[in-house]
């Protein structure tokens, strides 16, 4: 574990050493270098618009020409083989030809890997109006390994929208940790004997890679890659980076000014103490932060209840209780449990925040995150909700940014990520950060980035807010024997770029559209 201390002794220096790329010698185009970065992790790549991988039947149907064979680029061998008709589309993707798929075609790929690991694939794909027919959840992408689903782990699935919704060219994206190594499907459950479920619509490029986890950078360098050919969009929401595996090398605290995964500062960030504490007194400072109080009292059948809230040992602490309380006979949905919840008292937009925290021992949730509103607009980033002590969710590092209500309409959707820890959130203190910008929110862990995702909506003011809660339909209720639990926070950090805001008063939340700042 590695932090920046409270009282700095000693300095020391280190690099944030970052995923190296390999690439073709001589390539001399972003597509020729793909196949050999991250370390020839690129185990299969069926791109259409490249006729010499495509063999086909001197037979022509109506639309086109039939595909019997759709041979692999990455240099692993991993041809594609057909089943049924599959056609070479005219070319009207955005100037390139692609795979039509009519709900009774497929390709298998022999399994891709020896032993389970890491996947993220990608798939650029589209549905035009007159293809919107079959059964809902179509395959476009499937890996399975025995008779299993392959909607069920280890196996791996990625469907398009749910039928009958034509869309627009747009890239999807799969990811998986320790994925079996079973049959690849494209357009259907590889070696199945039904069709249902079976793909109908286009599909341009298929880029999938394994054995190792992808860096952010080549994420962000293949989704702008098959954007830019395709004329495509990735998907709303799975059009960002999630980390798969260890974090690698982290940075060591060296300056507490600075957030802990930028100590040279190369965002030009200054301090914005009032959102700043490192809870050295013994209370909360009213200017800063106060007990949840925006009429929400909790999710049931835990109540928010002030007490538990507290600031000893230089650290906040956020306390669950066993516990029945006189304020729960205001609402019986609110029994057997106290949790405990702080927001900060001003609302502000982007910035860097940081935190050092450890999650409670128990189902209870530790997490923080940032929530604002109006009749108009509603939005929530959680930068990690924690189930320290929860059955198969100690080592899970739940993300997630949400939009509840666009142009007075609620509209709920939300974008989420888990990165798996190699350690329990509860065993000892790590730093958390979120950097929100205009452009983007990036999570990280101990300094390393975790997740990355284009900032396409989280634009207006929120507060910070840390809380427990019970959820009884995710992590479980909380074992007696576990409590009472508590979250604990060493200190809370925020810097800002020039530019950006500093404090948001609640009045001015209707002011003005808060349109993204350029």
């Amino acid at each position: 574990m590695v932090f920046i201390p409270k009282s700095l002794t000693a300095c020391h220096t280190s690099a944030l050493v970052l995923t190296a790329f390999l690439f073709c010698v001589g390539a001399t185009s972003a597509a020729d270098s793909l196949a050999y970065k991250e370390f020839h992790g690129l185990r299969l790549w069926l791109d259409a618009s490249d006729a010499t991988t495509l063999e086909v039947q001197g037979r022509v149907v109506t639309q086109g020409r039939i595909v019997t064979r759709w041979r692999d680029k990455s240099g692993a061998n991993n041809h594609a083989e057909f089943k049924g008709e599959p056609i070479v589309s005219p070319s009207d993707f955005n100037g390139h030809p692609a795979i039509r798929m009519r709900g009774r075609e497929m390709f298998n790929v022999r399994a891709l890997a020896k032993e389970p690991g890491p996947i993220t694939a990608f798939v650029v794909s589209r549905r035009t109006e007159t293809q919107a027919i079959g059964d809902p959840y179509q395959r476009l992408l499937s890996i399975r390994s025995g008779k299993t689903s392959d909607l069920t782990p280890p196996n791996l699935s990625l469907c398009d929208p749910a039928f009958p919704v034509p869309y627009a060219p747009t890239v999807r994206v799969v990811t998986g940790e320790k994925i079996a190594p079973g049959l690849v499907g494209i357009g259907c459950v590889p070696n199945s004997n039904s069709w249902d479920n079976a793909f109908h619509g286009d599909i341009a490029e298929v880029l999938i890679y394994s054995g190792r986890t992808l860096s952010e950078a080549a994420f962000h360098e293949v989704m702008e890659y098959l954007a830019t050919k395709w004329g495509a969009t990735p998907a709303r929401d799975e059009s960002g980076w999630t980390r798969i595996g260890l974090l690698g090398p982290t940075p060591r605290g060296v300056r507490a000014d600075l957030p802990l995964s930028d100590q040279q500062n190369r965002g030009g960030w200054t301090k914005f103490e009032p959102f700043s504490d490192e809870f050295d007194g013994t209370s909360l400072d009213p200017n800063k932060w106060e007990p949840f109080r925006r009429g929400w009292k909790g999710r049931q059948p835990a109540l928010f209840y002030s007490p538990n809230v507290k600031v000893e040992n230089s650290c906040l602490t956020l306390t669950m209780r066993k516990e029945t309380v006189p304020e729960m006979k205001e609402d019986p949905t609110y029994h057997t449990y106290t949790s405990a919840a702080m927001e900060s008292t001003q609302y502000t937009r982007y910035g860097y925040f940081e935190i050092r925290a450890r999650a409670m021992n128990s189902s209870g949730s530790s997490s923080f995150w940032f929530a604002g509103g109006t009749r108009d607009w509603g939005t929530e980033i959680d930068v990690f909700e924690l189930g320290g002590n929860a059955p198969g969710f100690e080592r899970s590092y739940n993300m997630n940014a949400h939009v509840w209500r666009e142009g007075g309409k609620s509209e709920h959707w939300n974008t989420k990520g888990i990165w798996r820890a190699p350690w329990r959130f509860i065993d000892d203190f790590h730093v958390y950060g979120l950097e929100w910008s205009p452009q983007k929110l990036i999570y990280y862990v101990d300094g390393v980035p975790v997740r990355s995702l284009p900032n396409t909506h989280w634009h207006k003011p929120m507060r910070l807010i840390l809380d427990s809660e019970t959820f009884p339909d995710w992590f479980g209720l909380p074992k007696d024997q576990d409590l009472p639990s508590t979250f604990h926070v060493d200190y809370i950090r925020s810097w800002k770029r020039p530019g950006w805001e500093g404090v948001i008063l609640e009045e001015q939340l209707e002011s003005q559209p808060w349109d993204p700042l350029k």
